[in-house]
């Protein structure tokens, strides 16, 4: 018969995990951890640098738009020679020079120079229109994206 005190001491034969096994196993677990943490950041970077590109592509297609109205309606305001070489329409559809204020907006097309700022540009070589939507991305990089339309007198 076993004795009630003896079951609270461990007979030297048995061995706990040591130190050494202990650390191994920190370790490991931390490189899985810390994979899974660089992963997952990766991830959330690539999926706002998507989302920054499809602002700054809403906001070129409404420049666009915007240029489609304006020569349907009064295209003198597109073609006349005291329109500025770079510059942007706002919404009354009034040709701005582009390092106006207004020419730099947020994702909803209002002006601001909050980060993420999309900065716009419309340049034109004859009867093409070329709307190029600059700014810096999270990664610290400069992008843009270009948008061309050609319109007929």
């Amino acid at each position: 018969m076993r004795s009630i005190g003896s079951s609270k001491f461990k007979k030297l034969t048995e061995r706990g995990d040591t130190l050494v096994e202990v650390l191994i196993s920190i370790a490991v677990v931390s490189l899985i951890l810390g994979g899974a943490f660089v992963t997952a950041n990766n991830s959330l970077k690539g999926n706002r640098t998507a989302q920054e590109r499809q602002n700054a592509l809403k906001i070129a297609e409404s420049q666009v738009e915007q240029i489609k109205y304006v020569a349907g309606t009064n295209p003198d305001t597109l073609f006349a020679v005291t329109v500025p070489s770079s510059y942007c329409l706002n919404g009354t559809t009034t040709a701005l020079d582009s390092s106006n204020a207004a020419c730099t907006v947020n994702a909803d097309g209002t002006p601001s120079t909050t980060e993420p700022a999309y900065k716009i540009a419309i340049s034109r070589s004859a009867n093409t229109f070329t709307t190029t939507v600059t700014w810096t991305s999270i990664n610290q990089g400069q992008n843009s994206v270009q948008l061309k339309y050609r319109v007929y007198r």
